[in-house]
């Protein structure tokens, strides 16, 4: 028996997850899966026969079952796990195969899979007690996918039934997954090109992927472990995030433009000089021109003041008596502009610590809502230094 399930797909590549290629998303009502059950008896059953087998034996076989809410309550509602085929004929794509249950029921009969049995009456079908669901572990997953490939090259318009002729030829596959994707101005599932292809052994997937170097008519399909797939577009997926990232901190990063001649350097401070003192010596000379940051800690002799605008700096020193700022009656600082390499020097500093208080904000989500000690809000910092840039 092959399973064969046209996938419910995501609406972006569905890589990064490590599933099987058994697992699929589908509906009670429409699972949207074929099953290639070639291993019924042949001579005597017609095409509509084996395809009604695939169906049914994909509706009970591992992969379908082991998820499907809708049909294990039905198989819970009788103590044999009898299941109506009128129930089943409520999934479409059994319905649009035959509405006859005793076309159904004749059609499973001639199985010799030993997967389904029908009742006497012919009226129900259950999986055979003899053939109890397998756990689905990890064990599990991981042993599926050490026998799953992935194949890329077929059609874009491929049909299920075009593949399950294709991989007929293969011993022996027991599942096809159609990947499909979100075509957005259509709003409809589109199918990829490629399959992830689960085989009852692994080297039988091993012959597929390794010797039999497998064509579509005159395309060369594209044949990989399912693992090795997913593994390669995790990195490529990383790879991107990465750049963007990168993308993302260059664009940041030439954002912070800070004015240039904005900052002033004093010396000659005492050891109970603080910088709401400074601040306040410096809004008596002058109002104009607001404060960024005061580069300084009580005890350091000399320090630097930051203002928020081009040139206000050197504006500010030409209001100064000798370049001379009296914070009291005891202390007078002695006052400079920088110089050109200097500046250079301090304000790619500031940058930096600017970028180094983003970053810890970003990590601590909401961690700087609050002023620091030194009468400035470091967000409201860098806005303004931005501001002024623009």
């Amino acid at each position: 028996m092959t399973e064969v399930t046209e996938q419910q797909p995501e609406k972006v590549e569905e890589v990064a997850k490590e599933t099987p290629a058994e697992e699929t998303t589908e509906t009670p009502a429409d699972n949207g899966s074929t099953d290639a059950a070639t291993s019924a008896t042949e001579g005597n059953t017609t095409d509509l026969e084996k395809k009604i087998m695939r169906q049914v034996e994909y509706y009970f076989g591992d992969a379908n079952l082991n998820r499907d809410k809708f049909l294990q309550d039905q198989i819970a509602k009788d103590t044999d796990g009898w299941v109506p085929i009128s129930v089943l004929l409520t999934f479409k794509r059994l319905a649009s195969l035959s509405s006859d249950a005793n076309v159904i029921a004749e059609a499973c009969a001639k199985s010799d899979e030993g997967l389904v049995e029908v009742s006497e009456d012919k009226s129900k079908i259950r999986r055979h007690p003899e053939r109890p669901l397998p756990e689905h572990n990890e064990e599990r997953r991981k042993d599926i996918m050490s026998r799953t490939a992935y194949a890329k090259g077929f059609p874009l318009d491929s049909t299920m039934d075009l593949l399950l002729d294709y991989f007929a030829a293969y011993e022996k596959v027991v599942h096809i997954n159609m990947r499909k994707y979100l075509d957005k101005p259509t709003k409809t599932y589109k199918f990829k090109g490629s399959v992830f292809v689960t085989f009852e052994k692994k080297e039988q997937a091993e012959e597929f992927i390794e010797k039999a170097n497998p064509k579509y008519k005159d395309t060369q399909l594209i044949v990989k472990w399912q693992e090795k797939y997913i593994e390669e577009k995790r990195e490529e997926q990383k790879a991107k995030t990465n750049k963007k990232k990168e993308k993302k901190e260059k664009e940041e990063e030439n954002k912070i433009n800070l004015p240039k001649r904005s900052v002033l350097f004093f010396d000659g401070a005492k050891d109970d000089l603080s910088r709401e003192t400074i601040k306040e010596a410096i809004q008596k000379v002058s109002s104009d021109w607001d404060i960024a940051y005061v580069e300084f800690n009580k005890g350091d002799k000399s320090g630097h003041v930051r203002f928020h605008e081009e040139d206000s700096a050197v504006k500010f020193l030409e209001k100064l008596e000798d370049k001379k700022l009296k914070i009291n009656d005891d202390l007078t600082l002695e006052v400079r502009t920088l110089s050109e390499e200097e500046e250079t020097a301090f304000l790619e500093k500031a940058v930096e610590n600017m970028k180094n208080r983003r970053n810890h904000f970003n990590q601590k989500k909401g961690g700087f809502n609050r002023k620091r000690r030194g009468g400035h809000n470091d967000r409201n910092d860098e806005k303004k230094a931005k501001a002024s840039d623009e």
